[in-house]
């Protein structure tokens, strides 16, 4: 008869096994990945008073300029954040006349609602408030594919003074993206996990 300790133990050996192969398998799509995010940025968009703005840029540099239109710019918040204003090339998830607050992993596709190309007008983040916009552009950059990309960028809207771009991600094969996703995890830190509960295990195993 196969005692519990024996059982316990193939248990974990396979669980081990198991966080190995998902790292394998998550290494091998994350050298792929089409998720580019901007990592946390919290770039101050000034109150209309002091100056146009904020413009910038989606993809890598992932470029900023306040109060002038760098080239390849794509969106441009301002007034704290509480409106925006976008390139000929950009277009944003509407809701009604305005750019939509859209939930965490709301789906942002060809099918989603879009403004125009080269929208103006308010964003219905509420003042005081973080919230996530979603965008389709057609990509400035030679390492992108020329065709419609879809994204989301982050926004906090100040009740007064500065608002901020807090981050933003970018789906660069023209595939759909949901708001507020980022690239997966690292591989080492799913094997790391796996590895930590297996020697947690024979810790409590070595104690009794």
């Amino acid at each position: 008869m196969i005692s519990i300790k024996s059982r316990l133990d193939s248990h974990f050996r396979l669980a081990a096994a198991a966080a190995t192969g998902a790292a394998a398998v998550s290494t091998s799509s994350s050298a792929n990945a089409a998720v580019i995010y901007s990592g946390l940025q919290n770039v101050p968009i000034f109150p209309i008073a002091a100056n146009g703005g904020v413009y910038f840029e989606f993809e890598a540099p992932f470029t900023a300029a306040q109060g002038t239109r760098p080239a390849g710019w794509d969106v441009n918040p301002y007034a704290s954040g509480a409106s925006i204003y976008l390139n000929s090339n950009t277009a944003v998830v509407l809701v009604g006349a305005t750019a939509a607050d859209l939930a965490f992993g709301t789906p942002i596709t060809a099918a989603s609602l879009f403004s125009g190309n080269g929208f103006s007008g308010g964003v219905g983040i509420p003042a005081g408030s973080t919230g996530i916009f979603g965008f389709r552009f057609i990509s400035n950059n030679g390492g992108d594919p020329a065709q419609d990309l879809f994204g989301w960028a982050r926004i906090s809207i100040a009740a007064a003074g500065n608002g901020n771009i807090v981050d933003w991600a970018y789906e660069n094969t023209g595939a759909s993206i949901t708001a507020g996703a980022v690239p997966e995890p690292s591989s080492l830190g799913l094997l790391a996990a796996g590895t930590a509960g297996l020697a947690q295990w024979r810790r409590r195993r070595a104690s009794v």
